[in-house]
């Protein structure tokens, strides 16, 4: 079927209609372009104020070792603005809780302010290395995977203290969310005990995907599948189906909500990361960090296997 590519660069915004199987692809273009709408963009997260609202993606792009920002997408992939919020650090992981977009700023957490980005809230996490996926609950605290020291660290966003939630050792936890009462984790895996290895986030077991009940002070496992891969992002659609990204492979995978079977929905590209679902309509942003992309994605268009 007929969907429409978008191709954008600092200077030019162009509109082509292009024949895919069920996406359209938002990509950084060389032509006339001295800024890229994405760099290394790492999550992709739709946000909806209510079934009337047809919402926006937020999009982060990490941008290397520079300064990374935030774009803001409308529900159909055309381009808000580009550099909605800047001046952030390897931004990564977001969500929304109250009026403020939180996102994973390295070693803190950052609150955007909806109507204004330049309003900004900062809470330092101790102890962090390098913060990476974000869930929230209904209670206004924040849930971050804090990968390579193997925990999940819980943050009150009011008045930003934070304390280790679980340990997930031995593996490190990638992408995060909550449903209900259910904390869902992604495990990237378990690192190699080679130092020069785990700083290239090379595993020597891949990574389950699980999640742990909030109402459970033991915080047992319950495994969805295991050995799955270096997964990364995750997602439950409204029928309860799970999509998960691997971003070793590319690989991404849904695991049925009827038959709880791990489905192949096709290969990306290497770096697959944070993926994000419209809510409204199940469809699926793929951010691909190392080729600068960001997909849209129908999974009810694919032959799934």
């Amino acid at each position: 079927m007929e969907k429409e590519k978008f191709v954008y660069s600092n200077e030019i915004k162009k509109r082509i209609t292009h024949t895919v199987v069920g996406f359209i692809v938002l990509f950084s273009t060389s032509i006339m372009a001295e800024q890229p709408v994405f760099s290394q963009p790492e999550s992709a997260y739709f946000y909806t104020s209510g079934s009337t609202d047809p919402g926006v993606y937020f999009i982060s792009s990490t941008n290397g070792d520079d300064v990374g920002w935030v774009s803001k997408l409308a529900a159909d992939g055309s381009m808000i603005d580009s550099r909605w919020a800047t001046d952030l650090q390897r931004p990564m992981g977001m969500r929304v809780s109250g009026k403020r977009l939180w996102i994973n700023n390295t070693t803190e957490i950052v609150g955007l302010n909806l109507d204004n980005p330049n309003d900004r809230i900062v809470h330092p996490i101790d102890g962090a290395i390098s913060l990476n996926d974000l869930a929230t609950d209904s209670s206004g605290h924040a849930y971050l995977s804090d990968s390579m020291n193997s925990r999940v660290v819980r943050v009150d966003l009011a008045t930003g203290e934070s304390s280790t939630y679980i340990s997930t050792l031995p593996s490190s936890p990638n992408g995060v969310l909550i449903q209900g009462d259910r904390l869902y984790i992604a495990s990237w895996g378990v690192m190699s005990d080679q130092p020069e290895e785990r700083a290239e986030w090379i595993t020597k077991t891949a990574g389950d995907l699980y999640w742990v009940s909030l109402k459970d002070a033991k915080k047992s496992r319950h495994i969805i599948a295991s050995e799955l891969g270096n997964l990364d992002g995750v997602e439950i659609d409204r029928k309860g189906n799970i999509y998960v990204s691997d971003w070793e492979s590319g690989k991404l995978y849904k695991i049925s909500s009827k038959t709880k079977m791990v489905i192949g929905l096709g290969q990306y590209g290497q770096g697959l990361a944070d993926i994000g679902l419209n809510s409204l309509t199940g469809e699926l942003a793929l951010p691909a960090m190392l080729s600068s992309e960001v997909l849209f994605l129908n999974p009810q268009s694919l032959k799934q296997n």
